[in-house]
């Protein structure tokens, strides 16, 4: 075929290129044959590499019809990865990017060349592949080499793993020269992932990657590099490669004092909020971690703000290693390493088995309530609030509910704590070490349930603009975008409004709004723990933006917001106000699967008497009103069944009497009753129960199924009686006086 491809070059030099015939122009008959097209057609190409290049050739005669057909045959063929590649690898980019380009020969060559780079994408991202490339480099033979250097630079940082693999461990220099001269050529795109090799606790990994770093002379690995140079725990290997890196990139070497205090104050700025990396705050970054079990690197997109809060404790966890004696550093490098956690893999991460668990083992629990403690009060240590809850729930000790000076602990405090996720990682912990004797600040455990449960699954936005047309507008895009507004004009309605659900994902404040002002509002609400993290956009007028962007900066829940004019401009805005919550964003799907676990864990608290010290006959008002959402009916009706308290009773009888209400739901409702008058028996009044009889005789104009169900209250009621009727004449006192016998 090759030859053959080479003759027809040769008669289409000679005989010219046949044209195509012109858009719009007559039919023409079916052309004949030119010796190139009929050499091609007679050579009859199979191959992927065979069909591209005689199509790209018939393209050249002048016969699309016949390029389109062999672009098709390879469609149709569906050729496999391997010979795609080796397609790419022969012909280049060059004449597939043509295919994509020439409109005649659409769609065909756009999906031809989509096939030919996917397969090669998917290719060099393999780790089989890239290791045999990586192998490769030790060949005798050059185009094998050149071959393979091609293909790992094509990967770019997805090589980064062999090749540092390569240049740490194989004996071979001219491998291992090879493989750091391709991480040199990849520049940027390898620091990351080396970056991520100096979490590895092998010490030819690590000071392999520190040699790249510092031959890659990037100021911006400075930060990472300097520890390892004076850490005391670091094996010379270690401390050699970075001190050389230290010298290759600012020229001489750094003691063990200036790396204190360089690191100190780096430390110091980020926590204070100073960004790391260039970008904007809504900007993502790769972040590469590194596991000494295969597969070794892991990349993870994360927001500006986690990529900061992963940097900032690899900082601490090298200033802990320059003096492992310094316990405020150790301190330190565990906070900081409890919110890396977070950061990384989320608020539902698990905390074994991570760095975060080896510093916190080290220090011990005590240490861990201490940062937790910390953590409660500083806002930016949030998510190692949530870290420290979810360690101490894991380590399944109850002395983490033991008070503290007199106060409750510092994971009981947290079960109070503003932050949703924060209470929400508190209950759960609480839940996990499952106390049967009682703690200080018990009671805070079943308010947060109660508050988790109150939750309906709606997305909930609050206005408070003083104009209604403007509040309507608003109003009108926020509700196309599927939320429930509440909008409000006076200051009470507002706060109420704001207060009212855990249900409330965003604020929006006219500064229009006057007594209190806009800014004040802004600060009642983020010093209230119900609305401490919930965003609030204020929208001023447009002369005033700037200023209340000064005013707003050093609120990370509130933003100045230009007053959109479409659901589109809205949209962008709202993002924008979710991305200030970043890892403690909760979504109504999370809240309502959350609400139906607070429920099912307030109805096992009421069933068993080992929980009686939680009292939740104080609450009992609050889990009565629980029954009214259809959505936690069933979770409620249990919960009230157990509780069994005169409140819980009469609101399953006044819930299952409704008969606006499907007739399911008051089923289930009755079922609930005859539960609980089993369980405690009958705790209602003369009045209640009198009432009831009342329904019943007045249900003649209903369906039967209500009737059905009205009666079965009655006999509940009555076979707690020992089966009198409770609403003859003259019984329904005693018969209550024998029941409360």
């Amino acid at each position: 075929m090759r030859s053959l491809v080479t003759t027809c070059w040769i008669l289409l030099a000679a005989a010219g290129t046949v044209a195509a015939q012109a858009p719009g122009e007559a039919a023409a008959p079916a052309p004949v044959d030119s010796p190139a097209v009929a050499a091609l057609r007679e050579a009859n190409p199979t191959t992927p590499l065979e069909l591209v290049e005689t199509a790209g050739l018939m393209v050249d005669l002048g016969r699309v019809d016949l390029a389109l057909e062999y672009l098709n045959k390879l469609l149709s063929d569906k050729p496999s990865d391997n010979d795609l590649v080796k397609l790419q690898a022969k012909l280049g980019s060059g004449p597939l990017i043509r295919l994509q380009t020439l409109p005649e020969l659409q769609p065909a060559g756009t999906d031809v060349a989509k096939l030919v780079f996917a397969a090669v994408e998917k290719l060099t991202r393999n780790p089989a592949f890239l290791q045999e490339q990586v192998d490769a480099l030790a060949s005798s033979d050059d185009a094998a080499v050149r071959r393979a250097s091609i293909a790992l630079r094509g990967a770019g940082a997805a090589a980064i793993e062999p090749l540092l693999l390569a240049y740490a461990k194989k004996d071979n220099p001219a491998t291992r020269n090879a493989a750091l001269k391709i991480i040199l050529q990849l520049g940027q795109d390898a620091e990351a992932p080396l970056w991520g090799a100096l979490d590895s606790n092998d010490p030819q990994i690590k000071a392999a990657a520190l040699s790249a770093l510092g031959a890659l002379r990037s100021t911006r690995s400075l930060d990472v590099i300097v520890g390892p140079a004076v850490a005391v725990d670091a094996t010379p290997e270690v401390r050699r490669a970075a001190s050389q890196a230290v010298v290759d990139i600012v020229g001489e070497p750094a003691s063990t004092g200036d790396v204190e205090k360089f690191l100190t104050k780096r430390i110091e700025r980020y926590l204070a909020g100073e960004p790391v990396f260039a970008g904007g705050p809504y900007a993502e970054l790769d972040v590469w971690t590194w596991s000494d079990a295969a597969p070794h690197l892991t990349k993870k997109t994360l927001s500006m703000a986690d990529a900061s809060t992963v940097w900032t404790a690899r900082l601490a966890r090298d200033l802990a290693a320059i003096d492992p004696q310094n316990a405020q550093n150790a301190r330190l490098r565990m906070l900081t390493a409890l919110q890396s956690v977070i950061a990384l893999d989320g608020p539902h991460a698990e905390i074994k088995g991570t760095p975060a668990d080896a510093a916190a083992q080290k220090l011990g629990a005590a240490s861990v309530e201490e940062a937790l403690d910390y953590a409660l009060t500083h806002p930016r240590m949030t998510m190692a609030a949530i870290a420290a809850c979810r360690w101490l729930g894991e380590q399944g000790d109850l002395a983490a509910l033991a008070p503290r000076n007199g106060q409750p602990s510092p994971l009981a405090a947290a079960l109070s704590h503003g932050n949703y996720r924060v209470k929400a990682a508190a209950a759960d912990a609480v839940l996990a070490l499952n106390p049967t004797s009682p703690y200080a600040g018990s009671s805070a455990l079943i308010e947060a349930l109660l508050s988790f449960a109150k939750t309906s699954g709606e997305r909930i936005a609050v206005i408070a603009d003083p104009d209604s047309t403007r509040a309507q507008e608003l109003a009108g895009r926020l509700t196309e975008l599927g939320y429930i507004v509440l909008s409000r004009r006076g200051r009470r309605d507002f706060f109420d409004a704001a207060y009212s659900t855990p249900d409330v994902e965003l604020i929006f404040v006219s500064d229009a709004v006057d007594r209190p002002g806009a800014l004040e509002m802004v600060q009642i609400l983020h010093h209230d723990r119900r609305t401490a993290n919930t965003p609030v956009g204020v929208i001023p007028w447009i002369e005033d933006y700037s200023r209340w962007q000064v005013r707003l900066a050093d609120d990370p829940y509130a933003l100045a917001l230009i007053r959109a004019h479409d659901v589109e401009g809205l949209t962008g805005q709202i993002q924008q106000m979710y991305a200030r919550q970043g890892r403690l964003l909760v979504d109504a799907s999370e809240r309502e699967a959350r609400g139906d676990r607070a429920l099912e864990s307030l109805a096992a608290l009421a069933a068993d008497p080992s929980y009686k010290f939680y009292d939740l006959i104080l609450y009992e008002a609050e889990i009565a009103e629980l029954i009214r959402d259809p959505a936690s009916m069933e979770a409620a009706a249990a919960l009230l069944a157990n509780l069994a308290t005169p409140a819980a009773q009469l609101a399953l009888v006044e819930t299952a009497s409704e008969v606006v209400r499907p007739i399911m739901e008051r089923q289930l409702c009755a079922k609930a009753f005859a539960d609980a008058v089993k369980r405690k028996g009958l705790q209602l009044t003369r009045e209640q129960i009198l009432r009831q009889y009342d329904r019943y005789n007045a249900s003649e104009i209903y369906d039967r199924e209500t009737q059905q169900v009205l009666a079965s209250l009655l006999d509940s009621m009555e076979a707690s009686a020992k089966g009198v009727r409770l609403d003859q004449p003259g019984l329904v006192q005693p018969v209550m006086e024998e029941v409360e016998k």
